[in-house]
């Protein structure tokens, strides 16, 4: 079965340890991509030895362009799209599958964060090509994108680098100094017309963040100080900082999330909703996880209306002290019972929220995804401002359009003073997709949300 590659860039160069420190920053990266290719069943392909030893003419970023395919080839790796990264990326956790935003295409990133090294680099490469570059279309070759129809370009590319290999070598070290294979392939790319898709979304191209102040945060919110590139970037390019000082930022940085790759993290012992369309979102999961952690709720109780399958009992189990999960389903409740029963905290019962659950006392937090009739959701609401005095509501699929009585029941009770909305969480207003490689979802068309996928509030 031909799967989407990860091609990653690990070959440690001894004789720029000097100029690059130590290569320890190359686990950091890589045990990122690893995260990604087993979250959305890829093959992860280690270039960590070259193909030519000789790498004062054999530059790394030459080699990974020109024997890419020679490589998948030889392993017998049978692939979809592949996608080349450097060890100066490191890819965030929860961000999603940019191989579903190619059209096919050749994808890249426009490169515009150092001009004048890109204009120096490209003039000096004008009189060898005899062409004229359209600069507002220079792309990073650190993270492309492409498939089986650009393998001829790449042998091309090939061709080109060992009829001039000695040019190139020269412009390198002795006249151009302004990188590899980048410009080269930029010149290739606009000779060859290959149509390149660059609009990928900002997150996925935080370059240079350092200049940017992306290592900052937002102080004034009290309940997420996390860094700003962390929080809403999905690739992390850690260039342009002293390369000596490499290894040191990405571990710090590796230290402050790694707990988040890990196999028993509480969100990766769980399904989500591009795997399995009746349950909610990694980000609104994760989201919900942010927001619950600024308050104590150790001690607490969370009642959970329309648990379904239990996917999101399991996450709650981990930051309440107990775990009323209730669906009017058997089938859920069995599934539920037999897929997250060992653990303890968590207790699964089949009734029907209106009219047969017997309310529970010292419950803090309540999430609601029961019915979604708009006379029953602000009937329950009532009912709950009436049990309890105190109590924090999580409303699911607020902005999902195949249940607008949500959201306007939710409106409803805001704008009538019965509620105040806290704040929104989950995916955003746009199209969410199922992933179709996964044996296990329920297939239906993206999933499309005019308001956020969630939404928190409290009683007034």
């Amino acid at each position: 079965m031909k799967k989407n590659v990860i091609f990653w860039v690990g070959i440690k160069n001894e004789s720029h340890a000097d100029k690059y420190g130590n290569f320890e920053y190359f686990e950091y990266s890589k045990k990122t991509w690893q995260h990604f290719c087993k979250r959305f069943n890829c093959e992860f392909v280690e270039f960590d030895q070259p193909i030519n030893d000789d790498l004062s003419r054999y530059r790394v970023n030459w080699q990974k362009a020109i024997h890419v395919f020679d490589i998948l080839d030889q392993k017998g790796i049978e692939y979809d799209q592949i996608a080349i990264v450097d060890s100066t990326c490191m890819y965030r956790w929860d961000a999603p599958n940019f191989f579903k935003l190619t059209d096919y295409k050749f994808t890249a990133w426009r490169d515009i964060d150092n001009l004048n090294w890109i204009y120096q680099s490209v003039n000096g490469y004008e009189k060898f090509f005899n062409y004229k570059l359209d600069i507002s279309k220079y792309i990073n070759s650190g993270f492309i994108i492409f498939n089986q129809s650009h393998r001829q370009f790449f042998n091309s590319f090939k061709e080109l680098f060992e009829t001039n290999q000695d040019f190139f070598v020269d412009a390198e070290s002795n006249t151009i100094k302004k990188g590899t294979e980048q410009t080269p392939l930029n010149y290739w790319l606009q000779i060859n017309n290959i149509d390149v898709k660059t609009d990928l979304p900002v997150a996925f191209k935080l370059t240079h963040m350092h200049r940017k102040e992306l290592f900052s945060f937002n102080w004034q919110l009290n309940d997420d100080n996390r860094p700003f590139f962390i929080k809403y970037g999905y690739n992390w390019i850690f260039n342009g900082i002293p390369k000596n000082e490499r290894s040191t930022v990405m571990k710090q940085v590796w230290e402050s999330v790694k707990s988040y790759y890990d196999d028993d993290y509480i969100l990766n012992k769980t399904r989500h909703k591009h795997q399995y369309r009746k349950t909610i979102s990694y980000k609104f999961k994760q989201d919900l996880i942010f927001a619950l952690n600024s308050i104590d709720n150790k001690n607490n109780t969370v009642l959970e209306l329309g648990c379904c399958r239990g996917d999101l009992s399991i996450v709650l189990s981990s930051l309440f002290k107990n775990v009323i999960a209730v669906d009017i389903s058997d089938e859920n409740i069995e599934y539920a019972k037999n897929t997250y029963g060992y653990v303890d905290n968590i207790d699964f019962i089949r009734a029907d929220v209106y009219n047969e659950l017997n309310y529970p006392d010292n419950v803090s937090v309540v999430v609601i995804d029961a019915r979604r009739e708009k006379e029953n959701i602000i009937a329950l609401i009532k009912f709950l401002k009436q049990r309890y005095n105190k109590l924090t509501i999580v409303q699911v699929d607020y902005g999902n359009s195949s249940a607008p009585s949500i959201k306007d029941a939710i409106d409803t009770c805001a704008n009538d003073g019965t509620i105040s909305i806290v704040k929104y969480i989950g995916e955003n207003i746009g199209n969410f997709d199922i992933d179709s490689s996964d044996s296990n979802h329920l297939p239906g068309n993206p999933i499309i949300y005019n308001a956020p996928e969630g939404v928190i509030f409290k009683l007034i």
